[in-house]
């Protein structure tokens, strides 16, 4: 049995797991090719132009718009229809042949508490994160990180986890911690509320005491961060927030306001000493005048 419920065979999983990497595989040389496409000037409008590289710790890859490239390369390797479409990789269409499910989409993978690749998570060309991979024997949603497998060694060297809403955020946060010495480690939430169960797979993979949670967008937004305060003080001593300006996404700080991201996160603070103003336009984030007293497992 799994650790959402289901009962899996060992094989079965094995066999999902090595699906999925080898998916994760011939997306990653897809993107890699992909010169003159939205994938590249996507991330080259955001500074992160490095993911095109095959030194970036962040293994982004692209599904290219193709009906049955990905099946085809699969089949190809030794995997049965029955097993790729168990691992969301491949759906059947009405007349019953296999095409990929994932097109079009820049993807990154999704991994468990064990750190297998479970998973993705697809970027659309308007920018839009979700979870690309329906819920299977392996693979729930809300029981999944991203970002933690390309951070490890930050992690390990006692980087502070930065909790962000999209990938692209996230690359941009690595990126700032390598060139200033390995301080934070970006982690995305995808749009999707923060879930128990990945506050507790951040703790695991994190030897720190500290998480800093990056509020931003609107105001549904912007509330939705705050509230991971109640999940995150289960596992973390230190819950503290940034406020990133209205209008701005951190992955745009990327080039031009490299120093204003690391100044933001240099100078978090204690979550529970801001409230959310829904009074200024963007529901900007505000010192509270009159903050809470102190809260020794929030500080």
């Amino acid at each position: 049995m799994n650790e959402v419920g289901y009962v899996v065979s060992p094989e079965e999983r094995r066999r999902l797991l090595e699906a999925n990497k080898a998916a994760a595989q011939f997306f990653r040389r897809e993107l890699l090719r992909s010169r003159g496409t939205w994938p590249e000037s996507y991330l080259a409008a955001r500074g992160l132009r490095h993911v095109l590289t095959v030194e970036s710790d962040w293994k982004v890859g692209y599904a290219p718009d193709t009906w049955s490239s990905l099946t085809d390369h699969l089949r190809a390797q030794g995997f049965d229809n029955g097993t790729l479409v168990r691992a969301g990789l491949v759906e059947w269409t009405a007349q019953g042949d296999a095409v990929d499910r994932h097109r079009d989409r820049l993807m990154i993978v999704a991994r468990d508490y064990r750190l297998s690749p479970v998973g993705f998570i697809g970027i659309a060309p308007d920018g839009r994160a979700q979870a690309a991979t329906p819920a299977n024997t392996v693979h729930r949603p809300t029981n999944v990180l991203i970002g933690i497998e390309e951070q490890r060694d930050l992690l390990r060297q006692g980087a502070v986890p930065v909790i962000v809403e999209h990938p692209m955020d996230a690359v941009a946060v690595t990126w700032l911690s390598r060139e200033m010495g390995g301080q934070w480690a970006g982690i995305p939430t995808c749009g999707e509320p923060l879930s128990t169960a990945q506050a507790r797979i951040l703790r695991r993979h994190t030897p720190g005491d500290k998480v800093i949670v990056a509020l931003s967008g609107d105001l549904p937004a912007r509330r939705q961060a705050a509230g991971y305060v109640a999940d995150l003080a289960m596992f973390f001593d230190r819950v503290r927030a940034i406020d990133v300006p209205a209008g701005a996404a951190v992955e745009t700080m990327q080039d031009d306001g490299a120093r204003q991201l690391h100044d933001l996160l240099a100078n978090a603070r204690p979550l529970m000493t801001y409230k959310i103003s829904g009074r200024r336009y963007g529901g900007l984030l505000q010192p509270d005048p009159d903050p809470p007293g102190s809260v020794p497992e929030l500080g």
